[in-house]
């Protein structure tokens, strides 16, 4: 509309933003807001949602990238780092977690890499004096 072009002059777009006026007539100037575009490039290029709380233009770079369930993270103007501890993760989303297995064996769980690109690399242990281990499944 007539704002985008000729008040926010790249004020949206410099912050990776939409320029939204709602109203493009000329007696209708200064209500331009800038807004995630649908959907957020940088947000949906990490399969992440994206929200502005303040759409205002005085309100820049404020809009909110957040990891997709199970994966926990959220992050301000930027892709959020996601992760996801297998361990402790109970979502039916986690297909990959533990969900309490090696709990039931009466072991221990560790998750070494909680990174949401790293999954099904939980450990089960055996307590002492026992020993063994097992990747993704209960240690026998």
């Amino acid at each position: 509309g007539a704002d985008c072009v000729s008040c926010a002059k790249g004020t949206c777009s410099g912050v990776g933003q939409a320029c939204a006026d709602p109203n493009t007539s000329a007696g209708s100037l200064s209500d331009w807001t800038c807004t995630c575009p649908a959907p957020s490039a940088a947000c949906a290029a990490a399969n992440q949602t994206c929200d502005d709380p303040d759409t205002s233009a005085a309100s820049l770079s404020d809009w909110v990238c957040t990891c997709p369930l199970p994966a926990s993270g959220e992050a301000t103007a930027q892709a959020a780092v996601c992760t996801i501890d297998e361990c402790v993760e109970t979502s039916v989303n986690c297909t990959s977690c533990a969900k309490g297995a090696c709990a039931a064996a009466n072991q221990t769980c560790d998750d070494p890499d909680t990174s949401a690109a790293s999954l099904s690399d939980w450990v089960c242990t055996c307590p002492s004096p026992a020993s063994g281990k097992a990747t993704a499944q209960a240690a026998v």
